[in-house]
């Protein structure tokens, strides 16, 4: 570690002005420090009033009729097909096809 003490004619020779120095960027360190703890907190605080006020946005809101509540469930338990296993799916049919074409050629033929 270097410390650059740039020191004049008036300051003792003892190195009392280097832990002044060292002290001081020490200080500025724990300024920084108790800074982004402070924005941290700041933010963290800003995060769950968001929270805080969707939830009372939600609890606000009107309840849902019976009638609309049982047609959404209906639909959020009606099983759906990924993108992903259709496309998977039609890859097995296309491998079936092209594994059957040379049996079906010769049965044909």
């Amino acid at each position: 570690m270097t410390m650059h003490v740039t020191a004049t004619s008036d300051v003792p020779g003892d190195g009392s002005a280097a832990v002044l120095i060292m002290l001081a960027r020490v200080e500025g360190k724990l300024d920084v420090l108790a800074a982004q703890h402070s924005t941290k907190l700041d933010e963290h605080a800003r995060r769950l009033d968001d929270v805080e006020g969707r939830l009372r946005t939600r609890e606000a809101a009107p309840d849902v009729p019976a009638a609309v509540d049982d047609r959404l469930r209906a639909v959020e338990q009606r099983p759906t097909v990924s993108p992903g296993a259709a496309l998977a799916g039609a890859a097995a049919v296309a491998a079936i096809l092209a594994a059957a074409t040379p049996f079906l050629d010769r049965l044909y033929s």
